[in-house]
């Protein structure tokens, strides 16, 4: 026969001392996202121009091809 081994719980970690303080990161102004994401809305702009040529194309290719 094998010998029972009674298992103990481990004691939890200690988390977070009342030393420790968190600190909030600087926020950035809107206008500097402005400037930082101004190249988003110029790519957003050609990706719709160039996805409506693909669309105006199958339409033509569709009748084209009836």
């Amino acid at each position: 026969m094998s010998k029972k081994v009674r298992r103990t719980r481990k004691p939890a970690p200690v988390r977070g001392t009342s030393s420790e303080k968190f600190v909030e990161p600087p926020k950035k102004p809107a206008d500097d996202f402005q400037v930082e994401y101004a190249y988003v809305l110029k790519d957003l702009r050609t990706v719709f121009i160039i996805a409506g040529f693909m669309f105006i194309l199958l339409i033509a290719l569709n009748l084209f091809l009836r």
